[in-house]
């Protein structure tokens, strides 16, 4: 394993959006997690309330789980959650089915992303890693036993959710998102290990970012700064610094801004990383590109 530093983030994993975002709202919590205009609407004030310079969507990590079948519990408070897994057990993984993107939040989502392009706004859309993903379909224990026991159920599981995510990603690109922000935080190799991390998690998010690379046009991926060093960790991306000149000309050295001007300067660069898109004034006027190496 290379000798490279995994990413510690100081940022809340838990995006709480406060009680006065929420009182502005003429729907309820759920509700604005399932329409696309509330989803629109909230984003909007969500970025207005935190001094965003762009809109973020979905609200939460649990989109793709619930797309595959998971049943997903909506609290502002604690943040959405896993209410029912899909896999109770290793045999059910044959019941798993394609996404259908014309359905249901994944769906709404996508819409939503549309009307913000549509009234001039940035949007970043989160996206989830395969093992993060994984483990909302089904419990954590389940997934390692198989792992252990039944590889090839896993596998069958992998190529499905992999699948799901590189469409989801070709579909907000089709519609305009400036960012995708790409994490799979209980699948990073401080997490797994570095054996399962070279062999499952970090082989499956390199086959993922692949195969969307060359649709991406002018979407950038953001990975994950512990995402990103994981996979650097084992060889399958490097990394670049490249100095944002004049530093001064980026407003209050807003990350998402800094982002946007690397861009424009470099117009081939598809990936970012080595660093949290949550904490969004960054302190250096060096960013990480990152490019895959095989």
């Amino acid at each position: 394993m290379n000798d490279i530093k995994i990413f510690k983030c100081a940022a809340n994993e838990l995006d709480v959006i406060s009680a006065d975002v929420l009182a502005a709202l003429s729907v309820s919590y759920e509700q604005a997690n399932k329409k696309a205009e509330y989803m629109a609407e909230l984003s909007q004030k969500i970025k207005e309330s935190k001094k965003l310079s762009y809109c973020r969507l979905p609200f939460c990590h649990t989109m793709e789980a619930e797309a595959l079948g998971s049943e997903v519990v909506f609290d502002s408070l604690v943040g959405n959650r896993i209410g029912k897994y899909k896999i109770q057990d290793l045999s059910d993984i044959g019941t798993l089915k394609y996404v259908d993107f014309s359905k249901g939040r994944i769906a709404e989502v996508l819409t939503a992303i549309t009307m913000l392009k549509s009234r001039g706004e940035k949007v970043v859309v989160d996206v989830s890693g395969p093992i993060s993903i994984a483990t909302s379909i089904m419990d954590s224990h389940l997934f390692y036993r198989g792992l252990r026991k039944d590889k090839d159920k896993i596998n069958i599981c992998l190529e499905l959710i992999e699948k799901v995510i590189i469409q989801f990603m070709k579909e907000t690109i089709k519609r305009g998102v400036d960012m995708i922000s790409f994490a799979d935080p209980t699948g990073t190799i401080d997490i797994v290990g570095p054996k399962m991390y070279r062999q499952v998690a970090g082989d499956s998010v390199y086959k993922i970012l692949k195969a969307v690379k060359d649709n991406l046009q002018d979407t950038v991926i953001h990975i994950c700064g512990k995402t990103s060093t994981s996979l650097e960790a084992i060889g399958l991306i490097e990394s670049e610094k490249i100095t944002i000149d004049p530093i001064q000309t980026v407003k209050n050295r807003d990350y998402f801004h800094m982002i946007e001007k690397l861009k424009t300067n470099n117009p081939d660069v598809k990936f970012i990383g080595h660093w949290c898109l949550k904490l969004n004034i960054y302190k250096s006027d060096n960013l990480t590109v990152c490019r895959l190496k095989r």
